[in-house]
């Protein structure tokens, strides 16, 4: 194998690097055969690690980003979908079965008018307080005890509780006062 003097510059050893000639030949090729893949790609891409995203090319994601990395990737995924500029500009986040547990930073959703957490892990509602825009929720099949916080929420009009026995009767008794048949209210309750 020959080598072949480069023009390349050594700041540390102030030399000219000497490799062998194929090395720089192959090094070319990668590097224009990448670039003229990525130059063909129309769309842009957001990098995630572990399901979190760290990028965006249009900055759509959350200044604070939520706790739970499942809400957050179903956030960003609900803004991709609906081509809107940031999360910020959701009225409609859909997350049923996504593993979501925690809904800390969720109140970042301000625009939030209708919020599907179905078949999920949550227990805490309290981060709900703060969507005051929030009017339909979907919380079949989590593990709730305590539905308190939704009575804080006033423009809340249409509940589904169904798949969630340990929620105390009492408060949901008041909940269908509030709501009436727009409460779908779990099979048993906890006395």
């Amino acid at each position: 194998m020959s080598l072949h003097k480069l023009p390349l510059f050594d700041s540390k050893t102030k030399t000219t690097a000497e490799m062998p000639a194929s090395k720089p030949i192959i090094s070319l090729l990668c590097l224009v055969s990448a670039l003229a893949i990525l130059s063909q790609c129309s769309q842009k891409f957001t990098v995630s690690v572990n399901n979190q995203a760290i990028f965006d090319p249009d900055s759509r994601l959350l200044d604070q980003q939520t706790i739970d990395s499942n809400l957050q990737g179903c956030i960003n995924l609900a803004v991709r979908q609906q081509k809107l500029i940031s999360a910020t500009e959701l009225t409609i986040l859909s997350c049923p079965n996504s593993q979501v547990s925690v809904l800390d930073n969720i109140e970042q959703l301000a625009r939030l008018r209708f919020l599907d957490l179905a078949s999920n892990s949550i227990s805490n509602l309290t981060p709900l307080e703060q969507l005051d825009q929030l009017s339909g929720l979907n919380l079949v099949n989590n593990i709730i005890t305590d539905i308190s916080p939704l009575f804080n929420i006033a423009s809340l009009a249409s509940v589904s509780l169904s798949g969630n026995p340990e929620i105390d009767c009492e408060q949901l008794d008041a909940l269908e006062d509030k709501l009436g048949d727009k409460l779908t209210r779990p099979a048993s309750c906890h006395n």
